[in-house]
């Protein structure tokens, strides 16, 4: 069997992880081939060169939060990634902009893949300093749902900088299944 949440975009089709299917005896080894084959592709894509995916770059509009912003500091607190960490869980989404009562700005674009990157090493961040398995848990599925996209849609350096994210996340798998 293959690793289930493989095969479809899921950013289009975001994944609910009811009922998720993790109690295969082969899981932990499809997960892994399914991350290997994409470290592969992604391996590829970053010293291909030239510019396929280009981020958004729409006018932000005036008094909203960009998510950016918030997830350009580094280190950035568990509390200002939590509405994130929230979001990200109950729709399998982010947008680019939010208003002040934390919803989404109803001009926002869905957040690109170099915000949701940027969302996955600022997860690794947390999880790798509190050792924090609810952080994990929202990395393995963020991590799930870049790696259904194609390498070509990243800029290079985003496939360099998702691959990092997935060694980071490989090493905090490995550190929870030796602990057990």
């Amino acid at each position: 069997m293959t690793y289930p949440y493989t095969g479809r975009d899921l950013f289009a089709e975001p994944e609910t992880y009811a009922y998720a299917v993790c109690d295969r005896d082969d899981y932990l080894d499809d997960w892994k081939t399914s991350r290997q084959h994409a470290k592969h592709e992604l391996a590829k894509r970053a010293i291909s060169g030239g510019a396929i995916a280009v981020p958004h770059d729409m006018q932000k509009p005036p008094g909203v939060l960009a998510l950016n912003s918030v997830l350009g500091q580094s280190p950035v607190s568990e509390s200002a990634l939590e509405p994130f960490v929230i979001k990200f869980e109950v729709f399998g989404r982010l947008f680019a902009w939010y208003g002040d009562s934390g919803r989404r700005h109803p001009d926002s674009p869905l957040a690109n893949l170099s915000t949701y990157i940027l969302f996955a090493e600022r997860l690794c961040e947390i999880a790798e300093g509190a050792k924090s398995l609810k952080h994990l848990s929202t990395l393995l599925k963020l991590c799930d749902a870049l790696t259904s996209q194609a390498a070509e849609r990243f800029l290079p350096e985003d496939a360099s900088r998702l691959t990092d994210v997935l060694d980071r996340e490989e090493l905090l798998v490995k550190d929870i299944a030796e602990s057990e």
